[in-house]
C-alpha cells in the first residue's frame, strides 16, 4: 500500500493491519505538531465512524493507497475558538440553571452529574490547548474547585455545591 501524508510518501506491505498503518500515520503527523483531518483509502473517504474493530483489523494488502491530509494544531484550535466559547457559554448557562434546584430543591443529582461530565470534557480540552479562560486562568486553576465540587457532591452538601458552582466555577468559565 502506498501512503501519503501531506507531502510525505512511503509504502507498507502485508501482514500489517490498518490499525498499525493508521497509528504510524498519526504518530508521524503528531511528530510535526499536526493532526490528521482527512483520510482517503483508495477512492473512499474514511471518517471516525469507519474506524471500527473490523476495519482496523483488515490487512493493508486489500488496499492500494491511503492519502492523509493534516493541519497544524494551532490552526485547528484557532478555527475552533468560536465553538469553544459557545460550549463554555452553554456550560455556564446549564450550570447556572442548576443553582435554584440546588438551593431550593429538589436535588438534581443526575443533572449535576451529567453537567460535571461535560465540564470534565471541556476542561480536558482546554487544558490540552493554549486557550485560556479568564485572563491568566487555565483549566488547572479551575481543577481544585472542581475537586471540591466533586467532594461536596459525594457528601451531598447542597449548600457547598451551590456556593462552589455559583462563586468559584461558573465565573471561571468565561473565556476570552
Amino acid at each position: 500500500m502506498q501512503i501519503t501524508l501531506d507531502q510525505d510518501h512511503w509504502e507498507v506491505d502485508a501482514p500489517l493491519t490498518m490499525e498499525h498503518v493508521l497509528t504510524e500515520l498519526s504518530e508521524r503527523a503528531h511528530a510535526r505538531a499536526r493532526i490528521v483531518t482527512k483520510l482517503q483509502l483508495d477512492h473512499r473517504t474514511i471518517t471516525d465512524r469507519d474506524l471500527d474493530p473490523v476495519f482496523l483489523a483488515e490487512s493493508v494488502g486489500r488496499f492500494r493507497q491511503l492519502t492523509a491530509v493534516s493541519q497544524p494544531m494551532p490552526d485547528l484550535i484557532r478555527a475552533a475558538e468560536g465553538s469553544i466559547r459557545k460550549y463554555a457559554e452553554a456550560l455556564r448557562s446549564e450550570g447556572a440553571s442548576l443553582l435554584s434546584p440546588l438551593r431550593f430543591g429538589p436535588l438534581p443529582l443526575s443533572a449535576l452529574d451529567a453537567w460535571l461530565g461535560q465540564l470534565a470534557d471541556y476542561l480536558e480540552f482546554v487544558d490540552g490547548t493554549s486557550v485560556t479562560m479568564q485572563v491568566g486562568t487555565g483549566a488547572s486553576d479551575v481543577a481544585p474547585w472542581v475537586q471540591q465540587l466533586v467532594e461536596a457532591r459525594a457528601a451531598q452538601d447542597v449548600v457547598r455545591l451551590a456556593d462552589l458552582l455559583e462563586y468559584e466555577i461558573l465565573p471561571r468559565l468565561d473565556i476570552r
